[in-house]
């Protein structure tokens, strides 16, 4: 089974890097370095931390092939440390939103992924994940029929990463942390 998990993972990883060969659209957003934004453990209001790291997003890509959505985050760092790290990831298309969250946590630093639509509610989709230290790369594989096979898709990717006294957070493509998602370019199938 491991043996099984790491090969899809290593295929995704390829996908990612080379294209599906069934891909109608491939859209890579850059977000800019050093917009990481910091909070006391127990507030909510954050400051800009341009010298923060871990858990910088640089770059999305988004590739819709005709069985799935595949998304590549790039970050600057991104390390087995800490309190845990949190990847929330929201597929907008034309009919459904996706949210998949991301909590990689001591012990349990693969992650465990769970997926909801607009309204918050759990639903069962069969979503693969990796988390790639070494490449400092979170990849994500939602097939389209979670979707309702959606003739475009955006993406919206925000990262946390807890400490012991801090939690600092990035939303690619907003240049501050506001709590709202920045949706990406639609990538049309």
């Amino acid at each position: 089974m491991r043996r099984r998990f790491a090969a899809a993972t290593v295929a995704l990883g390829v996908v990612l890097v080379c294209g599906p060969a069934a891909v109608a659209d491939v859209k890579t957003r850059h977000d800019p370095a050093g917009d990481m934004s910091r909070s006391p453990i127990g507030a909510s209001a954050y400051t800009p931390d341009p010298a923060q790291v871990e858990g910088d997003v640089v770059a999305t890509r988004v590739a819709d092939g005709r069985r799935a959505i595949w998304v590549q985050v790039r970050l600057r760092e991104l390390t087995p440390t800490g309190n845990g790290n949190f990847h929330l990831i929201a597929i907008r298309s034309k009919w459904r939103v996706r949210t998949v969250e991301i909590d990689a946590l001591p012990g349990h630093w693969e992650g465990r992924s769970s997926t909801t639509d607009g309204r918050g509610r759990v639903v069962a989709c069969a979503v693969r994940h990796h988390i790639d230290y070494d490449r400092n790369r979170v990849l994500l594989r939602m097939p389209r029929s979670c979707l309702g096979r959606p003739p475009w898709v955006q993406v919206a990717v925000r990262t946390t990463v807890a400490g012991s006294r801090y939690v600092w957070a990035d939303d690619a493509g907003a240049t501050t942390f506001t709590g709202a998602l920045a949706f990406g370019p639609r990538v049309r199938s």
